[in-house]
C-alpha cells in the first residue's frame, strides 16, 4: 500500500517507484517539502552535508544542484561512501529521503551556467545508475532548445525509465511570468504537450518568489495542470529561501493556496542552501508541529 509522504519511512521511499512517489504526493495534499542544495559548496557546518542538515530540519525530498554525474561530488559525505558509484543512493541511505538532481535541455558550451548539468541519455543513465529517484528536467530557449525538442527527450525518458524517474519538467528555466493571457496560453500549451510526452509533474514559480507571479495568474496555471492529471512543483526562487521567517511564512500559505502539490526550496540562503530556520518555518506553516516534528524525528533506520 502507497503511504502518503507525511507517514513514509525511509524504508518506504527505498520500495517506491516513480509513479509511487507521484502518488504519495498527490494523497499528500499540499504537504510535501524539497529543499535544493549546491553539493558541490562546502557545508555551513564541518562534518556533515547540506543534505543532512536539510533532512534534520523537514524536508521530504532532496535535491542537488550543480550534480554531475561524469564528476560526482557531494561535500561533506564520508570517504567511502563519496567513492561508491551508486553515491546517490548511498546519500538517500543516508538522508532517509528521496534524491533529486536537476538536467538541463541545454546548447551550451562548455563553461555555459547549465553545462554541468546538461542533459544527454548517457548521462541520464548514469544518474539513474548511481541512483536518482527524480529528475527536473529544464529547457534552455536562449540556446535554442525548442518545445518539441522537449516533448522528444521527455518521450524517451518516459519509454525508457517511467517507473525509476519521477520527471518533473520545465519548459524554461527562465520562468517568464504570466502576466497576460498569450504568455499563460503559452504555459497551458507546453503543459499540454509535456504531459502527453509522459512527464509526472510540471515545475511553477511560487507566487512572490519571482516578479510578477501572481497568486491569482500561477493558481490558473496550477489548476490547469491538475485538469491535465499531473502535479505541481512550486518552487522558491530568487533568492528569497533567504528571506526573513515572516516573508517565508507568507510565501507558505499563498503557495498552499495556490494548489501546489510539491514546493521546492532553492539553494540562495546559506552556503548553497536555504537558511534551516526557513525550512522550518515553511514547513510548519503548511502542515504544522505534528507532520514537521515527525518529519524531523524519523530514523533513516526506520
Amino acid at each position: 500500500m502507497i503511504k502518503r509522504i507525511l507517514d513514509a519511512t525511509a524504508s518506504d521511499f527505498l520500495k517506491m517507484s516513480a509513479t509511487d512517489l507521484a502518488q504519495s504526493i498527490r494523497m499528500t495534499e499540499g504537504r510535501t517539502i524539497a529543499v535544493e542544495v549546491i553539493c558541490t559548496y562546502e557545508p555551513p557546518t564541518e562534518g556533515v552535508t547540506h543534505a543532512e542538515i536539510a533532512a534534520a530540519f523537514g524536508a521530504d525530498i532532496i535535491t542537488l544542484d550543480h550534480f554531475d554525474p561524469d564528476k560526482p561530488e557531494i561535500r561533506g559525505l564520508p570517504s567511502e561512501i563519496a567513492q561508491k558509484e551508486d553515491i546517490l543512493l548511498q546519500l538517500k541511505k543516508l538522508v532517509g529521503r528521496p534524491i533529486a538532481v536537476n538536467m538541463a535541455i541545454t546548447k551550451q558550451c562548455e563553461g555555459g551556467w547549465l553545462y554541468s548539468r546538461r542533459y544527454t541519455p548517457e548521462r541520464l543513465e548514469r544518474l539513474v545508475f548511481q541512483g536518482a529517484d527524480i529528475v527536473f528536467l529544464y529547457g534552455d530557449p536562449q540556446s535554442g532548445v525548442t518545445l518539441e525538442d522537449m516533448t522528444s527527450v521527455i518521450q524517451q525518458i518516459s519509454h525508457r525509465y517511467h517507473e525509476k524517474l519521477l520527471l518533473v519538467a520545465i519548459p524554461d528555466v527562465y520562468f517568464p511570468a504570466p502576466v497576460n493571457q498569450d504568455i499563460r496560453s503559452m504555459y497551458k500549451q507546453s503543459h499540454e504537450k509535456i504531459l502527453a510526452a509522459g512527464a509526472h509533474s510540471i515545475g511553477l514559480v511560487m507566487p512572490g518568489s519571482k516578479q510578477s507571479w501572481r497568486v491569482g495568474d500561477t493558481t490558473d496555471l496550477v489548476d490547469h495542470v491538475h485538469a491535465l492529471g499531473g502535479l505541481v512543483w512550486l518552487i522558491m526562487t530568487h533568492s528569497v529561501e533567504g528571506s526573513p521567517i515572516d516573508s517565508i511564512h507568507q510565501l507558505a500559505l499563498s503557495a498552499k493556496m495556490t494548489g501546489g502539490d510539491a514546493y521546492r526550496l532553492d539553494e540562495a540562503g546559506l552556503s548553497g542552501m536555504p537558511l534551516p530556520e526557513n525550512i522550518l518555518e515553511f514547513s510548519l506553516a503548511i502542515r504544522g508541529k505534528r507532520h514537521t516534528y515527525r518529519r524531523m524525528a524519523l530514523s533513516p533506520f526506520r
